[in-house]
């Protein structure tokens, strides 16, 4: 385990505790999560090094990886996600211009790309797990980078997206540097985030499913997630939540807390968290980030 000193983000040397949360994905250990007292960024602290992370997504149930459709959850989530990629390629069109050339990073088993390529997106991928990513070559029937590195360095591309990806990133330096550096002009850099201001985290506190410790490192809510992205010198175009993650959070939440999945009661605080979120307060369970930079 690490223990930061200074915030991820901003370098702020001082931190306080917010919760104590549990991993009930695969190791049942608990882990601290902090707040920065200068940016307010709440990060896992202490936390697995990025050498130690690997066995903590080594589960069925991890199903961006695994693919599993096993148990109702994961079954529900495969049901769903066939809706969500409409909406996700729908939400991207309007910046499908010039080379037409789309990054999805931590692309998992290929399916965003996939749909992608069949509204006429020029495709590349990255994903760190080797197994995953061999199952998203075979299904776009291209190689997938296994890290930044790898990106050959005379790309550019109009769209750059991470749909859940931004809260697992050790090297948030390494990876807006090279936002910035592959972006062509007007491009769109294009985050999914687990929102921690949403009525879903308080209601749930320390059994909100989307803490995911320790595998988020980071857990943003709009004004951490906008401050970090200005000190690299992208601006906020666009917000908007994603409606579906309110119910499938809602579900995990409610088999963490009380041993069972509560549907009813899941579906019905799910709803009354996008309703807040639409009439109020802006911060759904999950929000859709669009940012320029300038």
């Amino acid at each position: 385990m690490e223990n930061l000193q200074h915030c991820p983000a901003c370098g702020h040397t001082k931190q306080k505790p917010y919760l104590e949360a549990q991993d009930y994905t695969v190791s049942k250990e608990r882990f601290s999560i902090v707040t920065c007292e200068g940016c307010e960024l709440l990060f896992t602290n202490p936390r697995p090094s990025s050498s130690e992370a690997g066995p903590y997504y080594q589960s069925e149930n991890y199903i961006s990886h695994s693919n599993t459709q096993k148990g109702f959850i994961n079954s529900l989530y495969h049901q769903v996600r066939t809706i969500t990629l409409r909406q996700k390629t729908n939400w991207i069109q309007a910046y499908q211009s010039g080379s037409r050339e789309l990054l999805d990073i931590g692309c998992g088993n290929g399916h965003f790309l996939h749909a992608c390529q069949q509204t006429g997106w020029n495709t590349s991928g990255m994903e760190l797990d080797a197994a995953t990513a061999l199952r998203a070559s075979e299904l776009l029937k291209k190689p997938i980078y296994p890290s930044l590195s790898e990106i050959p360095a005379d790309k550019t591309f109009q769209v750059i997206s991470l749909w859940h990806v931004l809260e697992h990133v050790y090297e948030l330096e390494d990876y807006f540097n090279f936002f910035k550096s592959r972006l062509e002009a007007k491009g769109k850099l294009i985050f999914a985030l687990p929102n921690s201001k949403s009525f879903d985290a308080s209601y749930f506190g320390e059994f909100w499913a989307a803490y995911d410790v320790p595998r988020h490192i980071y857990h943003f809510d709009p004004a951490t997630i906008t401050s970090l992205a200005k000190r690299y010198g992208f601006r906020l175009v666009k917000q908007r939540g994603q409606l579906f993650d309110s119910f499938y959070i809602a579900l995990l939440s409610h088999q963490y807390k009380t041993g069972s999945k509560r549907i009813l009661m899941s579906f019905l605080l799910g709803l009354w968290s996008n309703i807040l979120a639409w009439t109020k307060t802006g911060n759904y369970s999950s929000n859709l980030y669009i940012f320029e930079h300038v």
